[in-house]
């Protein structure tokens, strides 16, 4: 008590204490089971993670950026040592078992060391994971390739959670997923579609048997009528020089003329991986109208053509687009003739979408597509055909997939079915649209 009487403070001794103790000791028993429950999740993740402290590297950036560095990229391509640095000072603190198998290790203490081992199969994936930290971005992910500790290359999914403050900076995650299943499943399932696409082809050129041989009898018969009249003139008392000449020189276009269908036939009989390059899609129609020109002209269908010039070019595999083409114009045909109709008119057309992507169109004055299967045409082993296999617009479909595109199809508003595709035109990149422009006007005066 003060002087006057008011009561100033008041100090306790030995009252509680046993009590604070207490509390204490649950606090800590607490933080201690907190860790083993941390340390069990870790544990038994079902996937491998490494727990690595990156501070250095962020002690590294911060005096990057105090000189001025901001594009870390360049700065790392002009100053690969420091990439290397980082690998011998960044460390992994603490991995989980799946770690430790993944990497075909005895154990933990055999991973927690520098990190610069996780880059021995990818060099440059180092350079990419410190890029993405200096950026601030809050995830890395990439598939990439590892080499575990007995020489084995695996294929992983590799991926990096980076901390931000107020998180404990000294805790950076990285886990890595075994894809080799994966991959090998869809190299298999990819072997399988190029099966399916190839037995699709050797069909529809069985189907076009008729024409593809009157395309080829055409030269042939033209070959012997000009080397027919050809020995005539040169019988002749009054040899005309010019004359046989010419005829020679359409002997000589006709036999390439001949020669040039049976490649094109071989091509698309030939089993081959795909083969992407630039291309007119024009070019690419205008060769296919040979497989089905016969059967156009005997079966009395008006063909109508109309092609955009100035189509921009497109990445892609003649020979599977030439099938795609081919399938669709096969329908149509087919679609035509089983309708009965009197007037038979298929109009095709190629343009340029919205995005700047190349267009093809068919359309036909057939029956059209009943309703109740507009959501089914592209459907594996659907079909309308009695006789049909339901493989032809599915295959259609992952090949139109494959190269970036889009594939459907719907009716017409008076009669008859319109099935359409488009393709990306590629992107320059890093290039800026004036340059691009200029390499899609050289590639067109090609």
């Amino acid at each position: 008590m003060a002087s006057t009487g008011n009561l100033v403070d008041i100090v306790e001794f030995g009252r509680n204490a046993e009590a604070a103790s207490e509390s204490t000791d649950c606090t800590s028993c607490e933080l201690r089971a907190s860790e083993e429950r941390y340390r069990n999740l870790i544990q038994y993740l079902p996937t491998a993670l490494w727990q690595v402290d990156s501070r250095s590297a962020g002690e590294i950036f911060d005096q990057l950026r105090a000189k001025g560095v901001r594009d870390i990229a360049a700065y790392l391509d002009q100053h690969r040592d420091l990439i290397r640095h980082a690998g011998s000072v960044v460390c992994v603190t603490d991995v989980n078992r799946d770690a430790v198998s993944l990497f075909r290790a005895d154990k933990a203490a055999d991973l927690t060391k520098p990190i610069r081992y996780l880059f021995a199969a990818a060099p440059g994936l180092a350079k990419r994971v410190m890029v993405a930290h200096f950026e601030g971005r809050r995830n890395f992910i990439e598939e990439t390739r590892i080499l575990a500790f007995d020489g084995t290359m695996i294929d992983v999914l590799f991926t990096v959670t980076y901390p931000r403050p107020p998180e404990q900076l000294d805790t950076t995650f990285i886990t890595i997923q075994d894809i080799s299943e994966r991959l090998n499943a869809e190299q298999q399932l990819r072997k399988l579609q190029a099966d399916f696409t190839h037995a699709a082809r050797i069909a529809t050129l069985g189907e076009l048997a008729t024409s593809i041989a009157h395309e080829i009898n055409q030269p042939l018969a033209a070959i012997v009528m000009n080397g027919e009249t050809s020995l005539r003139w040169l019988a002749r008392t009054d040899q005309n020089i010019e004359k046989v000449t010419e005829l020679t020189s359409r002997i000589v276009s006709n036999a390439r003329r001949a020669s040039e269908i049976i490649q094109r036939m071989r091509g698309m009989a030939a089993k081959q991986e795909p083969e992407k390059r630039l291309i007119d899609l024009n070019e690419i129609v205008e060769e296919t109208l040979l497989f089905i020109r016969h059967d156009v002209d005997t079966k009395l269908i008006t063909l109508s053509t109309t092609f955009r010039p100035g189509l921009p070019r497109v990445m892609g595999d003649r020979i599977q687009l030439q099938q795609v083409i081919i399938n669709l114009l096969v329908n149509s045909i087919q679609a035509i003739t089983l309708s009965g109709q009197p007037t038979r008119r298929i109009d095709i057309e190629t343009a340029i979408d919205e995005d700047g992507s190349a267009v093809f169109s068919v359309f036909d004055n057939g029956p059209g597509i009943a309703e109740a299967d507009l959501a089914h045409i592209f459907d594996s082993f659907f079909s309308t055909k009695d006789a049909g296999i339901g493989i032809g617009l599915a295959i259609c479909q992952s090949i139109i997939a494959a190269h970036g595109g889009s594939i459907s199809g719907s009716n017409r508003p008076n009669c008859g079915a319109h099935f359409r595709f488009t393709l990306p035109a590629p992107t320059v990149v890093g290039t800026d649209p004036g340059i691009a422009d200029f390499i899609h006007q050289t590639d067109q005066s090609k």
